[in-house]
């Protein structure tokens, strides 16, 4: 828990300060403090998800490819640990799908952004009417339709994702911190 733990506070700095050091460091004990946690430890899927998302943040600032596979891996692998009915089945589905969809945009592979569309379901379905995550969920699966859509021109996905979003915006009314991003 050491290793794990200074890898989130350097983490965190990173986050409010911007430091790449600070994220490679966390990369590093990450990638460490994972070694050492057995597979059917209760806490792995929380390891598997912290390192995925800092690699994630590290892809997205330098673009490395690399990065986002070994994310994708690390997201597959918390997924596959979470079955349904596992009360963070749910971010995990997202974080994968949203990993799929940037690799697809990246790559052009239809297949991420099938999978990413089928992720981003199942994840909306756990997340019904009033749960607060269903916003979020909306808008990742739109944005993985409006995608398919710039590739497909299947009209079926155009009018999901004018749907879908304003299902979000009813979710956000005035005041709400989201509703700039779903009016957008």
């Amino acid at each position: 828990f050491s290793l794990q733990n200074l890898a989130i506070a350097l983490y965190d700095r990173y986050n409010c300060k911007g430091a790449a050091a600070d994220l490679d460091d966390a990369i590093r004990l990450l990638r460490e403090a994972l070694t050492i946690c057995p597979v059917d430890h209760p806490g792995r899927g929380s390891s598997l998800n912290n390192l995925a998302a800092a690699l994630d943040d590290r892809c997205n600032r330098t673009g490395s490819m690399d990065d986002l596979d070994e994310a994708i891996q690390m997201h597959r692998e918390a997924l596959a640990i979470r079955p349904v009915g596992h009360p963070d089945r749910s971010s995990s589905l997202n974080n994968l799908g949203i990993a799929l969809n940037t690799r697809y945009r990246r790559t052009g592979s239809m297949n991420d952004l099938e999978e990413s569309i089928r992720l981003n379901r199942e994840a909306l379905h756990l997340h019904p009417y009033g749960h607060q995550d269903r916003c979020m969920s909306l808008n990742n699966l739109a944005t993985a339709l409006i995608a398919r859509y710039g590739t497909t021109y299947l009209e079926n996905d155009l009018d999901e994702t004018i749907q879908l979003r304003r299902e979000a915006l009813i979710l956000c009314p005035d005041g709400h911190p989201d509703r700039g991003i779903s009016l957008s």
